[in-house]
């Protein structure tokens, strides 16, 4: 009985440190009701999140594409294949996948991109097609001549290569004038530098300055131009204030290599530049692609001095004419080698190797070798590593992707004109310039036409 009586108490005490009693806890007077225990409130429970991934199926990309959920998720994609936004959305929550940036000269279409996410989102789909190519003249009337003025009011006389500046300005080299002209985002046309004296390499500023055989340009990040000289065999820039100074080459004729006016060039048909400030030089008749470093040093990147055909290394390789030359962003290089009909492609370490081209006069579109050129003239390359060239026997606009698969965006084959329009509708006569912006479009100094024209990507009708 006493054992029970302590585990009674006991328990009473303990109960006693942890709630608070209402009653005695050992019976005594009347009326006790015994104890109540406090219990303690249910604790809130937690709501599970449920969420769900948005993603689908991209075909036909070619290039880089941006795709965006509800205007927040950005998502970029360079490949065909499943793709899945970063972001998972709560269940019921809406979602809405647009195209925010569009591939360069592709156009994307998004089906099954909207809705409720109840579950997983797997069905989208993306799918890229190709742009077609709108051919329009931006300047020139048809007619030979150096008359500023808007559009068509201008004319040019043999119009040989053209840039385009990050403000949309054009600067095109008036071959047969020895100018520099400049066209406004607007079509206003005046002359920035050249004119003041006759087949001579003069410097000085706009028109005070003057050249000898003005061929090819090039633009550097900061906006400066660069000149090649066929006649002269100088390296000239102009400043964005047009002042025209030499930068390389003696004006006597020869690959010697050496440091500014010290080296020599051989007909230098065109020049090209890189993110790192170095100039490439290509020369027409000495055969080779030469270097010059920001400091003035010249070397010789690629080529055996010898006209003829050889891929390798720095001297082993060899070219024919050749007229065009432009780099891409990791700093390859690519001669349109128009006396062996084909595009070549150079490493920063000199390796030359071919991009596409069979070697024999054709119009022939497809992968490599088994595409055909007619002495392509100039080309250009975009963000994407698309390469676009002036094919010049042909009067034909080319596209080249980074896998060397050829295709006609404009022109007829061996048709000479200056018709406006989409894709074979469109004519040229024998261009040997072309430029890309930052947009896409395209603009090509129809030599022979004495035009400049602008070829804008638009949906296929």
């Amino acid at each position: 009985m006493f054992s029970s009586q302590v585990s009674f108490y006991g328990r009473c005490a303990a109960v006693a440190s942890a709630i608070v009693l209402l009653a005695s806890c050992g019976g005594g007077g009347g009326g006790g009701s015994g104890f109540v225990p406090i219990v303690a409130p249910a604790q809130p429970q937690t709501p599970v999140v449920v969420t769900h991934t948005v993603g689908g199926t991209v075909t036909g990309l070619t290039g880089s594409l941006v795709l965006q959920n509800n205007a927040g998720d950005d998502l970029k994609l360079t490949a065909d294949g499943k793709f899945t936004f970063a972001a998972a959305l709560t269940e019921g929550s809406a979602y809405e996948v647009s195209v925010r940036t569009q591939p360069l000269w592709q156009f994307c279409t998004v089906t099954k991109g909207s809705g409720k996410a109840s579950a997983d989102i797997g069905d989208v789909a993306v799918a890229c097609s190709a742009a077609v190519a709108q051919v329009s003249t931006l300047a020139g009337s048809g007619t030979t001549g150096s008359v500023n003025g808007n559009g068509t009011a201008a004319s040019f006389y043999l119009p040989y290569s053209v840039v385009v500046d990050k403000s949309g300005n054009l600067l095109v080299s008036d071959t047969a004038t020895n100018l520099v002209r400049k066209i406004s985002p607007a079509g206003d046309v005046t002359t920035f530098a050249g004119g003041g004296g006759s087949g001579t390499s003069q410097n000085g500023n706009g028109t005070a300055a003057s050249f000898s055989g003005l061929s090819g340009l090039a633009l550097d990040s900061t906006g400066n131009a660069y000149a090649a000289e066929f006649g002269g065999n100088r390296i000239r820039k102009i400043t964005p204030a047009a002042d025209v100074i030499t930068i390389a080459g003696s004006g006597a004729i020869g690959s010697l290599d050496g440091h500014g006016t010290s080296a020599t060039f051989n007909t230098p048909s065109s020049v090209a530049t890189d993110s790192n400030g170095n100039i490439y030089v290509l020369e027409f008749i000495g055969a080779v692609v030469r270097k010059i470093t920001p400091a003035e040093d010249v070397t010789t990147l690629a080529g055996s001095g010898t006209a003829g055909f050889a891929d390798g290394t720095g001297t082993a390789a060899s070219f024919g004419q050749a007229y065009g030359i432009a780099t891409d962003a990791a700093g390859n290089i690519y001669v349109a080698d128009s006396g062996n009909n084909r595009i070549r492609k150079i490493t920063p370490g000199g390796v030359v190797m071919p991009l596409a081209g069979s070697g024999q006069i054709g119009a022939t579109d497809g992968a490599g070798s088994s595409a055909s050129f007619s002495r392509p003239g100039g080309l250009t390359v975009d963000s994407d590593g698309n390469v676009y060239v002036a094919d010049t026997g042909n009067s034909l606009l080319r596209k080249i992707t980074p896998a060397g698969v050829v295709s006609t965006l404009a022109g007829q084959p061996g048709v000479l004109g200056a018709q406006n329009g989409i894709g074979a509708a469109a004519t040229f006569k024998q261009p040997y310039g072309v430029t890309v912006d930052a947009a896409g479009n395209l603009y090509v100094a129809d030599t022979f036409g004495n035009l400049i024209r602008k070829v804008t990507p638009v949906r296929a009708p």
